[in-house]
Protein backbone atom coordinates (compact mmCIF):
# COMPACT_ATOMS: atom_id res chain seq x y z
CA UNK A 1 0.00 0.00 0.00
CA UNK A 2 2.82 2.51 -0.12
CA UNK A 3 3.23 2.70 -4.09
CA UNK A 4 2.55 1.74 -7.15
CA UNK A 5 3.32 2.20 -10.59
CA UNK A 6 2.74 6.26 -10.87
CA UNK A 7 5.25 6.48 -8.45
CA UNK A 8 4.79 6.94 -4.19
CA UNK A 9 1.56 7.70 -2.05
CA UNK A 10 1.60 10.63 -0.08
CA UNK A 11 -0.45 9.92 3.39
CA UNK A 12 -2.06 13.27 4.92
CA UNK A 13 -2.83 13.28 8.45
CA UNK A 14 -6.49 12.19 7.59
CA UNK A 15 -5.88 9.71 5.17
CA UNK A 16 -3.55 7.93 7.65
CA UNK A 17 -6.11 8.24 10.40
CA UNK A 18 -8.63 6.86 8.29
CA UNK A 19 -5.88 3.84 7.21
CA UNK A 20 -5.91 2.62 10.79
CA UNK A 21 -9.44 3.10 11.96
CA UNK A 22 -10.62 1.41 8.73
CA UNK A 23 -8.21 0.55 5.39
CA UNK A 24 -11.18 0.49 3.03
CA UNK A 25 -11.60 4.26 3.32
CA UNK A 26 -7.74 5.56 3.40
CA UNK A 27 -7.24 7.74 -0.04
CA UNK A 28 -3.87 8.47 -0.04
CA UNK A 29 -2.46 11.48 -2.47
CA UNK A 30 0.40 11.47 -5.46
CA UNK A 31 1.77 14.18 -4.02
CA UNK A 32 1.92 16.48 -1.16
CA UNK A 33 0.39 19.76 -2.56
CA UNK A 34 -2.18 22.24 -1.01
CA UNK A 35 -5.66 22.08 -1.68
CA UNK A 36 -7.50 24.72 -4.08
CA UNK A 37 -8.49 28.06 -2.21
CA UNK A 38 -10.50 27.21 0.41
CA UNK A 39 -14.15 28.55 -0.34
CA UNK A 40 -15.68 31.08 2.16
CA UNK A 41 -18.83 28.88 2.28
CA UNK A 42 -19.84 28.53 6.32
CA UNK A 43 -17.93 30.84 9.75
CA UNK A 44 -15.38 28.33 9.97
CA UNK A 45 -14.02 29.26 6.93
CA UNK A 46 -14.29 33.06 7.31
CA UNK A 47 -12.27 32.36 10.35
CA UNK A 48 -9.90 30.43 9.33
CA UNK A 49 -8.90 32.42 6.10
CA UNK A 50 -9.41 35.30 8.38
CA UNK A 51 -6.54 34.32 11.09
CA UNK A 52 -4.40 33.27 8.10
CA UNK A 53 -3.72 36.15 6.62
CA UNK A 54 -3.68 38.03 10.23
CA UNK A 55 -0.47 35.55 11.45
CA UNK A 56 1.09 35.93 8.37
CA UNK A 57 0.99 39.86 8.18
CA UNK A 58 1.80 39.84 12.13
CA UNK A 59 -1.05 41.56 12.86
CA UNK A 60 -1.11 39.70 16.13
CA UNK A 61 1.93 42.38 17.64
CA UNK A 62 -0.75 45.15 16.82
CA UNK A 63 -1.98 46.79 20.30
CA UNK A 64 -5.56 45.81 19.19
CA UNK A 65 -5.13 42.69 17.60
CA UNK A 66 -8.68 41.29 18.45
CA UNK A 67 -10.22 44.43 16.31
CA UNK A 68 -8.00 43.95 13.74
CA UNK A 69 -8.44 40.11 13.77
CA UNK A 70 -12.20 41.36 12.99
CA UNK A 71 -11.21 43.53 10.55
CA UNK A 72 -9.69 40.32 8.79
CA UNK A 73 -12.71 38.69 9.08
CA UNK A 74 -14.66 41.45 7.56
CA UNK A 75 -12.60 41.75 4.84
CA UNK A 76 -12.70 38.29 4.22
CA UNK A 77 -16.45 38.52 4.14
CA UNK A 78 -16.29 41.40 1.65
CA UNK A 79 -13.82 39.76 -0.82
CA UNK A 80 -15.95 36.80 -1.15
CA UNK A 81 -19.33 38.25 -1.60
CA UNK A 82 -20.56 36.97 2.28
CA UNK A 83 -22.87 38.57 3.94
CA UNK A 84 -21.99 37.12 7.94
CA UNK A 85 -25.18 38.43 9.05
CA UNK A 86 -26.86 35.51 6.80
CA UNK A 87 -24.88 33.02 7.23
CA UNK A 88 -24.87 30.75 10.51
CA UNK A 89 -22.69 31.16 13.67
CA UNK A 90 -20.69 33.68 11.45
CA UNK A 91 -21.82 36.71 13.94
CA UNK A 92 -20.88 34.35 17.38
CA UNK A 93 -17.66 33.26 15.52
CA UNK A 94 -16.40 36.95 14.63
CA UNK A 95 -16.94 38.00 18.37
CA UNK A 96 -15.13 35.63 19.17
CA UNK A 97 -12.49 35.93 17.16
CA UNK A 98 -11.94 38.75 19.06
CA UNK A 99 -12.26 37.56 22.39
CA UNK A 100 -9.40 35.26 21.73
CA UNK A 101 -7.30 37.09 20.09
CA UNK A 102 -5.20 38.30 23.04
CA UNK A 103 -4.46 34.46 23.85
CA UNK A 104 -3.89 34.10 20.29
CA UNK A 105 -2.01 36.77 20.53
CA UNK A 106 0.40 35.83 23.50
CA UNK A 107 1.33 32.80 21.89
CA UNK A 108 2.48 33.94 19.35
CA UNK A 109 4.79 36.43 21.16
CA UNK A 110 6.24 33.69 22.87
CA UNK A 111 7.08 31.88 19.87
CA UNK A 112 9.61 34.52 18.49
CA UNK A 113 9.56 36.29 15.07
CA UNK A 114 9.02 33.58 12.69
CA UNK A 115 5.95 32.54 12.37
CA UNK A 116 4.55 30.99 9.43
CA UNK A 117 0.22 29.66 8.22
CA UNK A 118 -1.15 27.44 5.90
CA UNK A 119 2.64 26.18 5.65
CA UNK A 120 2.94 22.84 3.95
CA UNK A 121 5.33 20.38 5.57
CA UNK A 122 6.52 16.68 3.93
CA UNK A 123 8.54 13.92 5.41
CA UNK A 124 9.93 13.08 1.62
CA UNK A 125 11.31 9.14 3.53
CA UNK A 126 7.76 8.13 4.77
CA UNK A 127 5.90 10.19 2.24
CA UNK A 128 3.96 12.13 4.82
CA UNK A 129 2.43 15.80 4.78
CA UNK A 130 0.62 18.24 5.98
CA UNK A 131 -1.11 22.08 5.69
CA UNK A 132 -0.69 23.35 9.37
CA UNK A 133 -2.37 26.04 10.73
CA UNK A 134 0.63 28.32 12.53
CA UNK A 135 3.82 27.18 12.21
CA UNK A 136 6.65 28.76 14.58
CA UNK A 137 9.78 27.31 14.65
CA UNK A 138 11.24 29.19 17.45
CA UNK A 139 14.56 29.55 18.82
CA UNK A 140 16.68 26.65 19.95
CA UNK A 141 14.84 23.86 21.15
CA UNK A 142 11.77 25.65 21.14
CA UNK A 143 8.99 25.72 18.38
CA UNK A 144 5.31 25.11 17.99
CA UNK A 145 2.42 24.63 15.93
CA UNK A 146 -1.40 25.51 16.65
CA UNK A 147 -4.11 24.61 14.85
CA UNK A 148 -7.33 26.41 15.11
CA UNK A 149 -10.79 25.14 15.65
CA UNK A 150 -14.26 26.85 15.12
CA UNK A 151 -16.84 24.46 15.47
CA UNK A 152 -18.68 22.15 17.72
CA UNK A 153 -14.99 20.50 18.02
CA UNK A 154 -13.72 23.30 19.40
CA UNK A 155 -15.81 23.15 22.90
CA UNK A 156 -14.69 19.80 23.56
CA UNK A 157 -11.61 17.87 24.58
CA UNK A 158 -9.27 16.75 21.86
CA UNK A 159 -10.66 13.68 20.57
CA UNK A 160 -8.25 10.53 19.07
CA UNK A 161 -8.63 11.72 15.78
CA UNK A 162 -7.39 15.34 16.71
CA UNK A 163 -5.13 13.47 18.62
CA UNK A 164 -3.72 11.80 15.74
CA UNK A 165 -3.61 14.64 13.79
CA UNK A 166 -1.52 17.10 16.04
CA UNK A 167 0.84 13.99 16.48
CA UNK A 168 1.69 13.51 12.94
CA UNK A 169 1.58 17.31 12.44
CA UNK A 170 4.52 17.10 15.21
CA UNK A 171 6.34 14.25 13.26
CA UNK A 172 6.34 16.75 10.38
CA UNK A 173 7.95 19.48 12.61
CA UNK A 174 10.28 17.33 13.63
CA UNK A 175 10.93 15.95 9.91
CA UNK A 176 11.55 19.48 8.99
CA UNK A 177 13.16 21.01 11.79
CA UNK A 178 14.98 18.35 13.10
CA UNK A 179 13.66 18.61 16.82
CA UNK A 180 9.89 17.87 17.82
CA UNK A 181 8.20 21.08 18.70
CA UNK A 182 8.13 22.65 22.64
CA UNK A 183 4.38 23.04 22.42
CA UNK A 184 1.41 21.58 20.40
CA UNK A 185 -1.43 23.61 20.91
CA UNK A 186 -5.32 23.08 19.82
CA UNK A 187 -7.15 26.70 20.14
CA UNK A 188 -10.36 26.44 20.17
CA UNK A 189 -12.75 29.61 19.84
CA UNK A 190 -14.92 28.25 22.37
CA UNK A 191 -12.48 27.33 25.27
CA UNK A 192 -8.82 29.07 23.80
CA UNK A 193 -5.66 27.26 24.18
CA UNK A 194 -5.72 23.29 24.85
CA UNK A 195 -2.25 21.51 25.03
CA UNK A 196 -1.51 18.05 23.46
CA UNK A 197 1.36 15.96 24.47
CA UNK A 198 3.47 15.34 21.77
CA UNK A 199 5.90 12.99 23.51
CA UNK A 200 8.69 11.50 20.96
CA UNK A 201 7.96 8.03 22.39
CA UNK A 202 4.32 8.81 21.09
CA UNK A 203 5.39 10.17 17.60
CA UNK A 204 7.52 6.80 17.09
CA UNK A 205 4.64 4.49 18.16
CA UNK A 206 2.20 6.59 15.86
CA UNK A 207 4.53 6.29 12.90
CA UNK A 208 5.15 2.68 14.06
CA UNK A 209 0.88 1.75 13.83
CA UNK A 210 1.39 3.45 10.41
CA UNK A 211 3.62 1.40 8.61
CA UNK A 212 1.82 -1.38 10.00
CA UNK A 213 -0.78 -0.70 8.52
CA UNK A 214 0.55 0.34 5.05
CA UNK A 215 1.88 -3.09 4.85
CA UNK A 216 -1.49 -4.91 5.35
CA UNK A 217 -2.87 -5.00 1.72
CA UNK A 218 -6.13 -6.68 3.03
CA UNK A 219 -7.64 -3.12 2.82
CA UNK A 220 -10.53 -4.52 4.60
CA UNK A 221 -13.25 -2.04 5.67
CA UNK A 222 -13.95 -2.03 9.13
CA UNK A 223 -17.52 0.17 9.58
CA UNK A 224 -17.95 2.23 12.89
CA UNK A 225 -19.74 5.53 12.86
CA UNK A 226 -16.57 7.37 14.01
CA UNK A 227 -14.82 6.21 10.48
CA UNK A 228 -18.03 5.89 8.23
CA UNK A 229 -19.50 9.22 9.35
CA UNK A 230 -17.21 11.62 6.57
CA UNK A 231 -15.85 8.41 4.75
CA UNK A 232 -15.89 9.38 0.75
CA UNK A 233 -16.87 6.04 -0.03
CA UNK A 234 -19.22 5.77 2.12
CA UNK A 235 -21.89 5.65 -0.31
CA UNK A 236 -20.29 2.50 -2.29
CA UNK A 237 -19.17 1.10 0.85
CA UNK A 238 -21.37 -2.49 1.15
CA UNK A 239 -20.19 -3.02 4.69
CA UNK A 240 -21.17 -0.26 6.12
CA UNK A 241 -24.69 -0.29 4.91
CA UNK A 242 -25.04 -3.95 6.39
CA UNK A 243 -23.91 -1.96 10.12
CA UNK A 244 -25.65 1.16 10.12
CA UNK A 245 -28.73 0.71 10.67
CA UNK A 246 -27.53 -1.46 14.17
CA UNK A 247 -25.60 1.96 15.08
CA UNK A 248 -26.69 3.57 18.12
CA UNK A 249 -27.62 6.64 16.15
CA UNK A 250 -27.82 5.66 12.03
CA UNK A 251 -27.44 8.37 10.21
CA UNK A 252 -27.93 6.67 6.60
CA UNK A 253 -31.27 6.11 4.89
CA UNK A 254 -31.42 3.82 1.74
CA UNK A 255 -34.27 2.51 -0.54
CA UNK A 256 -36.63 3.13 -3.83
CA UNK A 257 -37.80 6.59 -4.38
CA UNK A 258 -41.56 5.94 -4.22
CA UNK A 259 -42.08 10.08 -4.13
CA UNK A 260 -40.94 13.24 -4.99
CA UNK A 261 -42.32 16.36 -3.82
CA UNK A 262 -41.18 20.20 -3.58
CA UNK A 263 -42.05 22.86 -1.76
CA UNK A 264 -42.41 26.76 -2.58
CA UNK A 265 -39.71 27.41 0.06
CA UNK A 266 -37.22 25.79 -2.39
CA UNK A 267 -36.80 22.56 -0.52
CA UNK A 268 -37.63 19.10 -1.71
CA UNK A 269 -39.03 15.73 -0.10
CA UNK A 270 -38.06 12.46 -0.75
CA UNK A 271 -40.16 9.07 0.27
CA UNK A 272 -37.51 6.36 0.29
CA UNK A 273 -38.89 3.51 0.59
CA UNK A 274 -41.44 4.04 3.65
CA UNK A 275 -39.67 6.50 5.17
CA UNK A 276 -39.87 10.27 4.56
CA UNK A 277 -36.28 12.83 3.88
CA UNK A 278 -37.50 16.02 4.36
CA UNK A 279 -35.79 19.64 4.15
CA UNK A 280 -33.64 18.60 1.20
CA UNK A 281 -32.37 21.95 -0.75
CA UNK A 282 -33.18 21.49 -4.58
CA UNK A 283 -29.73 22.03 -5.64
CA UNK A 284 -28.61 18.79 -4.05
CA UNK A 285 -31.26 16.69 -6.40
CA UNK A 286 -30.73 16.24 -9.88
CA UNK A 287 -33.30 16.96 -12.10
CA UNK A 288 -33.69 13.92 -13.00
CA UNK A 289 -34.57 12.41 -10.26
CA UNK A 290 -38.29 10.36 -10.04
CA UNK A 291 -39.70 7.35 -8.22
CA UNK A 292 -38.45 4.05 -9.42
CA UNK A 293 -34.66 5.08 -8.49
CA UNK A 294 -32.62 3.84 -5.67
CA UNK A 295 -31.31 6.17 -3.26
CA UNK A 296 -28.99 6.49 -0.60
CA UNK A 297 -28.55 9.63 2.07
CA UNK A 298 -25.86 9.57 4.72
CA UNK A 299 -25.44 12.38 7.19
CA UNK A 300 -28.76 12.97 7.62
CA UNK A 301 -30.82 13.24 11.52
CA UNK A 302 -34.00 11.44 12.53
CA UNK A 303 -36.55 13.58 13.10
CA UNK A 304 -38.70 11.15 15.78
CA UNK A 305 -39.21 7.88 16.96
CA UNK A 306 -41.51 6.92 15.41
CA UNK A 307 -42.25 3.91 13.08
CA UNK A 308 -41.27 4.33 10.19
CA UNK A 309 -38.92 7.43 10.97
CA UNK A 310 -38.99 10.25 9.16
CA UNK A 311 -35.42 11.90 8.19
CA UNK A 312 -33.89 15.44 8.11
CA UNK A 313 -31.11 16.66 5.87
CA UNK A 314 -28.83 18.23 7.42
CA UNK A 315 -26.01 21.10 5.67
CA UNK A 316 -23.58 18.06 5.11
CA UNK A 317 -25.91 15.70 3.47
CA UNK A 318 -25.00 13.92 0.68
CA UNK A 319 -27.15 11.79 -1.57
CA UNK A 320 -26.59 9.18 -4.21
CA UNK A 321 -28.68 8.20 -6.84
CA UNK A 322 -28.64 4.64 -8.98
CA UNK A 323 -31.64 3.29 -11.68
CA UNK A 324 -34.10 0.90 -10.19
CA UNK A 325 -32.34 -2.32 -8.15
Amino acid sequence: MTSNAEGPQWWSATAAWRLLQCPASATPAYRPTKPPEQAADSAGALAHLAVQGWAANREWTQLDSGAVLQERFDAVAAAHGVDPARMPQAVVTRARLKARAKELSAILSSAGSSVSSELLLADEENHFFGILDIVAPGPGPGGLIIDLKTGRDSSAAPSPAIEHQMLFYAHLFQATYGMPPARVIIFGLQRGPAEIEAAPTAITALLNQIRAAQLDESGMARPHVDACRYCPKRTTCEPHWDAVSAWDRPDAIEGMIRSVEYSSSGAAALLIGKQWLTGIPTSKLPGSVSPGQFARAVRVRRRNNNLPAEWAATSSTLISFEPSR
